[in-house]
């Protein structure tokens, strides 16, 4: 059965494709996972670089941040602050402040010191409780008792800037007021990019709320939150952020590669598929030519063999019949000797295609010799039924043929035989009908016969 599909031409040409579309599959499957590959490798990247840019940043923070304990435990300690002595204090920290702007102490909420006082007078007297987005930041201080980042934030002296919020309380539990530190947003995130240039990945800074959903942009594009990045998380005093990163270049810097490896996979399962291809159509080729007429194209003597064999087994099996029937064509010499063999091949062909033409589907017609045919008609049991088709083809094969503006004629001398009746085997059934088309031959001038059919219970 499978050897029958690889003999016909379309199922050659579907298997072919079929290899392709696997073969060209398999590749995408390769293509995907060298690109998961290089995904990987670039995301390490990227992780890597984020993960350096968040240690850089939580060390300027913190080193900054810890300066708040200091005034705290200060301010605990001396519940009345003597102005002058404030100054000292706060300037020596200020110091110690890489990225410090300014530093505010608020007894009661209310911001009565900061330090340096220029540029900054518009802050003493500030109320927090005056400004909604200020007050939020320093209830939830003073409600977790914990310093509370926030920020970038508009300055009441001017510009933007994180705000460390540290709620201070004395000895006895009482509350005091808030320790703010105003942070340089500027300098903090030059000094975060600083030799970073040419910069390997695009970063940006968001906060989360307390539930852990996205908040306000703090640094660089909101777009990279919005499209495929790595993150990582930063905790803050007070909360965390959300670092999102890219490569500068996009994710697809890798993309000629996987091109290429695309194209490849692609060509090399071409070239798979169109050797298949050739090495089954050659088969098919050869096999052909081993059981057809050269010059007529329908099966020749061995694969008519094959047939009948088929027929015979396949008619014991369902205890039916068939019927042979054996053509041979007169006045065709005559045409060859006078004309050529060209003329002769011409008949030859146009028979075949007649013959071919008259029978089913599921009928054998082959050329069995140098004039020579043979039929088989499956389903025919019984000699009327074949004889009614030898009468058909008979006339079909006696009907005038045109070459070179001659007209030809021939005629035919069919003898037929019927399985089971005329033999069980190949060789009784064609002994039959060739004795039988040689009997019709001899007597074909007998009025009796003038149709040109032997039947095959004729002696």
């Amino acid at each position: 059965m499978l050897a029958d599909c690889f003999a016909r031409p379309r199922f050659v040409s579907a298997f072919a494709i079929a290899i392709f579309l696997l073969l060209a599959t398999f590749g995408e499957y390769v293509v995907r996972i060298e690109a998961e590959r290089l995904r990987v490798i670039a995301q390490s990247q990227v992780l890597a670089e984020a993960s350096a840019i968040r240690a850089r940043l939580e060390g300027e923070l913190y080193s900054t941040l810890y300066l708040a304990n200091g005034l705290s435990g200060y301010v605990s300690a001396h519940k009345t602050l003597d102005p002058a002595s404030v100054k000292v204090i706060l300037s020596t920290v200020f110091g110690y402040g890489r990225h410090l702007r300014n530093i505010v102490l608020a007894p009661g909420n209310e911001v009565r010191f900061t330090y340096p006082l220029k540029g900054n007078e518009k802050v003493i007297g500030f109320r927090y409780q005056d400004n909604a987005e200020q007050w939020a930041a320093v209830k939830r201080a003073m409600e977790t008792r914990t310093t509370v980042l926030s920020g970038p934030v508009d300055l009441i002296q001017g510009g933007r800037g994180l705000i460390s919020r540290t709620p201070v309380y004395l000895l006895n539990g009482d509350y005091w007021g808030i320790v703010a530190l105003v942070i340089n947003f500027d300098s903090l995130f030059a000094t975060i990019n600083k030799d970073r240039q040419p910069a390997k990945i695009a970063w940006a800074l968001r906060s989360k709320d307390e539930v852990g959903e996205k908040g306000r942009i703090i640094f660089g594009n909101a777009w990279l939150f919005d499209h495929d990045h790595v993150d990582l998380s930063i905790a803050v005093p007070g909360g965390s952020w959300e670092l999102a990163a890219t490569p500068a270049e996009g994710w697809q810097t890798k993309g000629k590669r996987l091109i290429i490896l695309r194209i490849a996979t692609l060509l090399l399962s071409g070239l798979i598929a169109a050797l298949v291809f050739l090495v089954l159509f050659e088969r098919i080729r050869i096999q052909h030519l081993a059981l057809h007429d050269s010059l007529t194209d329908l099966p020749n003597r061995r694969l008519l063999d094959d047939r009948l064999e088929r027929a015979i087994a396949q008619a014991r099996r369902h205890r039916d019949g068939f019927s042979l029937l054996y053509i041979d064509l007169d006045d065709f010499k005559p045409i060859n000797d006078r004309l050529g063999h060209r003329a002769g091949d011409q008949v030859l062909v146009e028979i075949a295609r007649r013959l071919r033409g008259a029978l089913r589907s599921n009928d054998t017609v082959a050329r069995v010799g140098g004039d020579e045919f043979m039929l088989i008609l499956p389903g025919a049991r019984g000699s009327h039924g074949a004889i009614t088709v030898a009468e058909k083809l008979a006339g079909i094969v006696c009907q005038p043929i045109g070459y070179k503006g001659q007209r030809l004629n021939v005629s035919a001398s069919i003898g037929v035989s019927t399985y089971p009746e005329n033999g069980v085997t190949a060789d009784a059934l064609i002994s039959h009908a060739d004795n039988s088309m040689y009997r019709f031959k001899q007597n074909r001038k007998s009025p009796a016969e003038a149709n040109g059919v032997q039947q095959s219970g004729t002696a």
